[in-house]
């Protein structure tokens, strides 16, 4: 299926799986790779004495070509983080280009990682996903949201485990949704069921202010919210230690809704005025 992408060999990609490694991804990181020698060899200083990885020289040169093409990808990954930490010390403008062309390539190649604004890699599970991801932290910018935020950018931190804590994230997601919805009805302490159907919802219809059909869907929208809170309960603190943890595909259906019903909150919140919640 064709996206948008102005190259035909990025344009027609099977974007259906992300890659765990790609010889253009490679090249791409090779090539946007710091010409200066100095800052070659403080990238080799710091990949040997902070984590162990040895990039083979000979008399006249470090044979980075060599290593990017053929070490392990995660010795690569781990390179582009301490790459962008010396260019950092150089300049701003140099580290910023070295970000974007990474995670230009990390898109591009349909990797399953991203990169952070600190030059971090994580695992990634696609592009809608981390579109999604993107959106909501820019919804929780406000200050009033900064609790829901911690909140939500802990259930990536739980993916980012090795394997990831699918446990933690659902219930990431569930407290990130529930701070909300505390904000926008104070008298109650938790999320239930009944909260989404009654003062939550009109929280919203009373600051959307839509049509009469308009009003119809949002009182469906949030039943369906109801329903997720209602299946979520399953997974909450104080349910017993033996509980299963949820498989991936079920986090990343459970993040990908809950995600939609914070962003939707923290509009309706912003909007309403809505105060921080008590330290």
């Amino acid at each position: 299926m064709a996206n948008d992408h102005p190259l035909f060999i990025y344009r027609y990609m099977d974007r259906s799986m992300p890659r765990r490694d790609s010889p253009r991804f490679r090249i791409r990181v090779s090539a946007a790779f710091p010409r200066e020698d100095d800052a070659k060899s403080k990238v080799w200083t710091r990949l040997r004495a902070e984590a162990g990885i040895e990039v083979e020289t000979t008399q006249w040169a470090i044979l980075w070509d060599d290593f990017f093409e053929q070490a392990p990808i995660e010795e690569v990954l781990t390179s582009i983080t301490l790459t962008y930490h010396v260019l950092r010390g150089t300049g701003v403008r140099r580290s910023e280009e070295y970000l974007k062309a990474i995670a230009s390539a990390l898109t591009d190649e349909q990797m399953g990682f991203r990169i952070d604004a600190h030059g971090v890699i994580h695992f990634a599970v696609d592009e809608v996903f981390e579109g999604e991801r993107v959106a909501a932290l820019a919804s929780l910018d406000n200050p009033v949201m900064a609790s829901a935020r911690q909140a939500y950018e802990s259930v990536f931190r739980h993916l980012d485990h090795h394997p990831p804590d699918t446990l933690s994230a659902v219930r990431a997601m569930f407290e990130a949704v529930e701070i909300v919805a505390k904000q926008l009805c104070p008298p109650h302490k938790n999320l239930h069921v009944n909260l989404c159907r009654t003062e939550l919802r009109q929280r919203c219809l009373a600051v959307v202010n839509g049509n009469a059909v308009e009003s119809r869907v949002w009182e469906g929208m949030f039943s369906g919210m109801a329903e997720w809170v209602s299946a979520l309960h399953n997974y909450r603190h104080g349910q017993p230690e033996t509980t299963a943890a949820p498989t991936t595909a079920l986090t990343i259906y459970v993040v990908s809704s809950g995600t939609a019903y914070l962003r939707l909150l923290a509009d309706i919140s912003v909007r309403a005025g809505v105060q921080a919640p008590p330290t």
